[in-house]
């Protein structure tokens, strides 16, 4: 396996130096500006894995949502299992892979250097977008928010003073009838004082997916957002920049993809007993598996992007975001304020088993509101050393409502072949009703950091991180309670569980066995683990909620302390080589579990662990043959203690701690001007990941809560071996008039699990083989390049493949999916002034 990837990368770097040979009066590759370490420099200046991309390079990609930033990012993966604006973000392996609104991501969000806590909001600031910047690696020092996986800074377009007045037009349309639409105008309202600009983006389209069951297509887009900027001299010494955004998401979500797992063929003759009597029995068709009310998609004759579907609703995201930021430059220093405030809100209907059947089916509902402040100095302290220091402070209140309504749909009979496990359960699924669930939490951070830049000698220089941050977490209301599916009252788990059993209820069952295995009760009464508590469990069934009450839960709070930082060192051969070393420490906060449980818990079980990675990263950066040619390389090694990530076990959502894991990699970005008229860029990903201590319950046995399975071993979630991208720019023709320009593009991501078990226990399914993407665009630009026309296709051989996973087997018999984008293709019109 190890000589196929080094066969992958010298295929890449052979080809790509290759094809340098033939290079002839080629143009220089594009510098790239970033301000990734609070300060612009290059790219090649920066002695960090960073992409940053350019307004010219989002154009020629097409760029339009956060699900297009992975497509030319090596070790970078992209999932929305609720659109594009909830995405999940994965980089060298460091992923959320958790669906809970009020968990923050590992990987930072930047709007304008302000921290984007809910991750629902990630997909709602990408439009007038100027530049972006993906950090690769813990960010520990610089950033407001410490986060263990890296960065992405949205930097959108800020008007300059006394440059006149301009406007900018792209209309387009395409197919799903969609249409979408980029405005801006900006000016100088007050010559040397003040400058504005005014951005409105939107962007609707109907749905992928064709609703046999009636009513309009799902997976609509309904987006719209306006941006207010201003630019102000203050004065001879201060800068401000204000800036409001404003935003909508509102059209129908994606469905989900079931695929049942109940297998018929464990005992025939009783499957045929009960299909004959037909009492209990879903009629439907199926293809030897059904899902606990006995659904079957695969025998439906659905088509891949067809569903018969009887909940899924609106996915509304609303989002208000104020940035300010103040600049009082001085010959000595640079003080800069940073200060952020937003309210934001989100909503989904979602039909999670995918089916016309009511079997589980969620209203999704949190509001969020954010402050935060950074203040940092800048400064040079005398002819080699520059020192930025600083102190951030970010307040959050979130407030999550969520209903899961179960079992609507009576379960089948045959489950209790399908799933003997669940056997005991069956009475109490019937008219079970729904989960209502209250949660609000506060959290506070409060930091101070600095970061010390030496240069040492002209071509020697080191890199120096310190960061004391306090995060706290207060979990201030929980409650859980059982309601029919009118709402009416029916109980409550949390609090009024009074049975020291963490379940949904007790099912019937023998000694705490359902069903019953009598060789394995012997086996337990001689060995002494059968307890007087499992015999007393026979006579305890039903359901384990005390009386309904709106009362809460007991409060609880967290407070972490931690230091982390960098210590890096570089040396620059010369105005084209740079090699560098470093290590760096990040951290994610500690936080509560937002699942679904049924016993109040202690704080031990009811809170995460923050999540700790220790970082090694040796790198290079060179430009060659006349700045013609680019290779940025970077090998890492990473140790990550106390990964957090969400669990699925039956009916239970559980906000875990893997022990510990480790990743090591390598990634390439390559750049080639090949001719004056061609252009290449190559990007290569190597990911070998292992948990190295981590244990979890066995799904498999719904009724043991100590049954767990060892998974060291096994890979960490979304990430692939392989990652890989290619981008090829080609001038067509041009003449007086302007110029024809072509841009391909692909992206390869290689096999990869959507869950820790990877495929021990029944999660086999839950992965996503090895898949390609490919995207063109056609421009015709005018001479001046005032107007351009584009014709363009993403995903153009229509790739069909799943971006997101969960085993839902134990709770209601079947394996959730959430696909990926079909082909797509429109025209553009753009017009500058």
């Amino acid at each position: 396996m190890f000589n196929r990837y080094v066969y992958l990368g010298g295929l890449v770097l052979v080809s790509g130096f290759g094809c340098m040979k033939a290079v002839h009066a080629a143009p220089m590759l594009e510098e790239v500006l970033v301000t990734a370490q609070k300060k612009s420099e290059s790219t090649q200046d920066t002695p960090i894995a960073i992409t940053g991309m350019s307004e010219n390079t989002l154009e020629k990609f097409g760029f339009s949502s956060a699900n297009d930033i992975s497509a030319q990012v090596p070790n970078m993966q992209v999932s929305g299992p609720y659109g594009d604006v909830q995405p999940i973000f994965s980089i060298r392996g460091v992923s959320m892979s958790d669906y809970s609104s009020n968990q923050a991501s590992p990987i930072g969000v930047y709007n304008d250097e302000a921290y984007m806590g809910a991750v629902y909001t990630h997909g709602m600031s990408f439009f007038d977008v100027a530049r972006l910047e993906v950090l690769r690696g813990p960010q520990g020092t610089l950033y407001g928010k410490n986060t263990t996986g890296g960065a992405i800074n949205i930097i959108t377009k800020t008007p300059e003073i006394n440059e006149g007045f301009h406007y900018n037009i792209k209309q387009g349309i395409g197919n799903y009838n969609s249409h979408k639409g980029d405005y801006g105008v900006e000016g100088t309202l007050i010559e040397d004082v003040l400058a504005a600009r005014l951005a409105y983006s939107y962007s609707r389209r109907d749905g992928y997916y064709e609703n046999r069951f009636g009513g309009n297509d799902l997976s609509q887009q309904d987006f719209q957002g306006a941006r207010l900027v201003l630019n102000a001299n203050v004065s001879d010494n201060i800068n401000m920049v204000f800036k409001y955004t404003k935003a909508r998401n509102d059209g129908l979500a994606s469905p989900s993809r079931n695929e049942p797992r109940g297998d018929l063929s464990k005992n025939p003759a009783l499957v045929t007993a009960l299909e004959t009597a037909g009492v209990g029995v879903n009629d439907r068709p199926n293809n030897g598996y059904i899902d606990i009310v006995g659904y079957s998609r695969p025998a439906e004759g659905l088509d891949y992007y067809e569903v018969d579907d009887n909940f899924t609703g609106p996915l509304v995201v609303n989002l208000d975001q104020l940035v300010h930021k103040i600049e009082y430059l001085n010959d000595s220093y640079t003080l800069t304020s940073i200060t952020s405030y937003t309210d934001n809100d989100y909503a989904q209907a979602q039909n999670v088993d995918g089916s016309p059947e009511e079997h589980l089916e969620i209203n999704w509902s949190v509001a969020t509101q954010a402050f935060s402040q950074d203040l940092r100095l800048s400064t040079t302290l005398g002819d080699d050393v520059d020192l930025i220091a600083g102190a951030y402070y970010a307040w959050e209140d979130q407030q999550l409502h969520n209903i899961y309504s179960l079992y609507g749909t009576p379960p089948d009979l045959r489950t209790a072949v399908t799933f003997p496990g669940v056997t005991g359960y069956y009475p109490y699924l019937l008219d079970f009703g729904a989960l209502d669930q209250k949660m609000d939490t506060e959290k506070e951070s409060f930091a101070v950091y600095s970061q010390l830049r030496w240069n040492i000698t002209a071509q020697l220089g080191m890199d120096f991180g310190l960061r004391y941050t306090e995060d706290s977490v207060d979990l201030r209301y929980l409650n859980i309670s059982r309601v029919g599916y009118d709402g009416s009252p029916r109980g409550t788990y949390v609090p009024g569980n009074t049975t020291g059993v963490d379940n949904i209820f007790i099912p019937l069952n023998v000694a705490g066995q359902s069903p019953l295995e009598p060789g394995l009760l012997i086996q337990q009464l001689l060995s002494g683990d059968l307890t007087l508590d499992d015999i007393l469990l026979s006579a305890r069934t039903g359901y384990t909620h005390g009386p309904y009450t709106t009362e809460s839960a007991t409060p609880m709070s967290s407070k972490e302390k931690e230091w982390t930082g960098k210590l890096g060192i570089d040396y620059r051969f010369n105005d084209s080589l740079m090699v560098y070393a470093s290590y760096s420490k990040g951290f994610r906060s500690g936080n509560f579990n937002s699942g679904v449980y049924y016993e109040e818990r202690d704080f031990e079980n009811a809170y995460a662990s923050p999540e700790f990675l220790d970082a090694y990263e040796l790198g290079f950066k060179a430009d060659f043959w006349d700045r013609r040619g680019r290779v940025n390389s970077a090998f890492f090694y990473y140790d990550y203690t106390d990964q957090q990530f969400i669990n699925v076990v039956g009916v239970s959502n559980f906000l875990e701690n893997a022990g510990g894991s480790k990743i090591i990699g390598f990634e390439s970005e390559m750049f080639f001007a090949l001719t004056e008229k061609l252009t290449a860029q190559i990007g290569v990903g190597i990911l070998e990941t292992e948990y190295t201590e981590l244990e979890l319950s066995n799904v498999q046995t719904v009724n043991d809560d100590d049954d767990v399975v060892d998974l060291s071993g096994n890979e960490l979630i979304s990430a692939p071996k392989i990652s890989a991208n290619v981008s090829i720019d080609w001038e067509l023709l041009s003449n007086s008039y302007g110029y024809l320009s072509l841009n391909v593009n692909g992206n390869y991501q290689d096999d990869q699990w959507y869950s820790a078990y990877n495929d021990k226990i029944g999660y086999d399914k839950i992965k996503q083989d090895a898949y390609a993407i490919y995207n063109a665009r056609v421009t015709w630009f005018s001479h001046n390049e005032d107007y351009s026309v584009a014709l363009w296709g993403k995903n153009i051989t229509e790739t069909k493949y799943d971006g997101y996973a969960i085993n839902l087997q134990a709770g209601f018999g079947f394996d959730y999916f959430q696909q990926g984008a079909p082909a797509t293709y429109g025209l553009e019109f753009t017009y500058r002034y």
